[in-house]
């Protein structure tokens, strides 16, 4: 049987709001950083794998995550393969309802992190413009990193609700704990 490929009528795009970032450290140092400089806490999750190229390799991104309450996440992603080692592109990405102001300050304290070379807004539907090759490739990617990012979000949250400790209803005989 086939795979077919599902494209979604309507993109919910609106929901996204991605910044391409070039750095000049390693992941870990700069997630410390913007933990530091926002006021997060971005943590480590399980790497990203976004099927864009083909289904049978995927690319690995390591992956951040940050939830800031209700339907409001933030996630720095960052390619793991083919990566020169002097210079490090990141997607920073916003989930949920941000507020013009909030956006503002929190990409003016990142540009005040010491070694991000550059910081740019990734506009996925560019109105009216003739699309490039290489934009095309560029949103293609971007399109997978977002699909890939809601399955692999609905994992993380399963694994995380599975750890919980659970107590039992009833409660059982103390003499047994301490005996």
């Amino acid at each position: 049987m086939k795979k077919k490929k599902f494209v979604p009528k309507s993109k919910q795009l609106d929901d996204f709001i991605i910044f391409e970032l070039s750095v000049a450290m390693p992941d870990y140092t700069f997630a410390f950083r913007c933990n530091k400089n926002l006021g997060t806490s971005l943590q480590r999750g399980e790497d990203l794998k976004v099927y864009h190229s083909s289904p049978e390799n995927p690319e690995t991104f390591s992956f951040y995550y940050c939830e800031k309450g209700q339907d409001r996440n933030i996630f720095l992603i960052h390619p793991l393969a083919g990566q020169n080692t002097l210079m490090k592109s990141f997607f920073l990405i916003f989930q949920g309802y941000f507020g013009n102001e909030e956006l503002r300050k929190t990409i003016t304290s990142i540009e005040n992190i010491e070694d991000v070379l550059n910081i740019n807004k990734v506009e996925l539907l560019p109105a009216s413009q003739k699309r490039s090759p290489q934009l095309k490739k560029r949103l293609t990617l971007v399109n997978a990193i977002l699909t890939d990012l809601e399955y692999h979000m609905i994992t993380v949250n399963r694994n995380r609700m599975e750890q919980k400790v659970q107590l039992k209803k009833r409660p059982g005989n103390i003499k047994k704990l301490y005996g």
